[in-house]
């Protein structure tokens, strides 16, 4: 199977290339922003510089906090290394402009890899897993399953009936775009550690597959249903329909992956390369 780790290194030199830029654009800013969150003598950090580094709006304030302190922490030793001339040494300005085609390059690969639009067919996913099946080992007991999860006890209940009464696809068709489920997800393999809530582990345990559990209440107001499929225990290989998902998803970054290689290889054949 070709190796991923390049794709998932790629996006975190992106990552870490772009903070430090922001970070180090956020250090020479010459004019006083209306709304700051910190300041380090006559440099600010503006509320929207933060959005722009936190990424999204979702985020818990104690982030934002660490997200805060290590601007200031950043911003203190630079300002001390400008005062001790670095930013002015051959080597900083050196150290930039690798930094800067690091991650020009990361991202036209980045981009490469956006506008390559992947089409697959069963046939091949089945055939890559066949291929691959050792790869899809179970390292922890989990569980494939339908749950809802619903805001109030009533959704619930109404929903479980008609799941007994229908069956599961067309009780979750009915409740798609209602405003009282909270979640919904199908054919979903889950490890055992990521269940919640907890005594759902006992209930689905006592299930036999296909079977409908009770309305379980957690402690967040949130009220959840499940249809157990089945349950592998860890070492354990599932069947392609349990693993479906993350086959798609290995086989799709494969193929990428092998069209970047392809990308390089044409880039190389278009350029005077010597190494001596």
């Amino acid at each position: 199977m070709i190796n991923l780790r390049m794709h998932l290194s790629r996006k975190k030199i992106i990552k870490g290339i772009t903070l430090l830029f922001v970070f180090f654009l956020a250090c020479n800013k010459p004019e006083t922003p209306e709304n700051y969150v910190a300041r380090v003598n006559n440099s600010y950090l503006s509320e929207s510089e933060l959005q722009d580094m936190v990424d999204s709006q979702y985020v818990s304030e104690k982030y934002k906090s660490v997200i805060i302190k290590n601007w200031v922490r950043l911003e203190i030793l630079y300002q001390e290394a400008v005062k001790q001339g670095i930013t002015d040494s051959k080597d900083f300005k050196v150290s930039i402009e690798n930094s800067k085609k690091e991650l020009a390059s990361s991202i036209l690969l980045e981009k490469f890899s956006n506008s390559t639009q992947q089409v697959v067919t069963p046939e091949e996913l089945e055939n890559y897993y066949d291929e691959n099946q050792s790869s899809f080992r179970l390292p922890f007991n989990s569980y494939f399953l339908n749950r809802a999860t619903f805001t109030d006890r009533e959704s619930a209940v109404m929903f479980r009936t008609d799941v007994i009464m229908n069956g599961w696809q067309s009780a979750a068709a009915k409740i798609k775009k209602s405003s009282s489920i909270a979640s919904l997800d199908e054919e979903d393999l889950v490890p055992e550690q990521d269940i919640y809530p907890t005594r759902l582990i006992g209930i689905l345990d006592g299930l036999y597959p296909l079977e409908i559990s009770i309305v379980i209440p957690d402690d967040k107001s949130y009220y959840t249903v499940v249809q157990l499929l089945d349950k592998y225990t860890a070492q354990s290989i599932p069947p392609f329909q349990a693993v479906k998902n993350e086959v798609e998803r290995r086989y799709k970054s494969a193929l990428t992956e092998l069209a970047l290689e392809n990308y390089i290889s044409d880039l190389y054949s278009l350029n005077e390369v010597e190494i001596k």
